[in-house]
């Protein structure tokens, strides 16, 4: 598989299960898993971006 689409899935799990550990209401849930999922997809994409020029 494809290390991005792992990434994605796992970022995917994770936001979801903290929006369900910790929010109570549907909108706050969702603004929550929005939220994690977009740090976690874009910070990883990130820190690679910069890594890649190091060996």
């Amino acid at each position: 598989m494809d290390h991005f689409f792992l990434m994605i899935w796992h970022a995917l799990l994770v936001a979801l299960f903290f929006s369900f550990l910790w929010r109570t209401a549907r909108r706050e849930r969702i603004h929550l898993f929005l939220k994690t999922f977009l740090i976690m997809v874009v910070g990883g994409v990130l820190a690679g971006w910069l890594m890649y020029p190091f060996p």
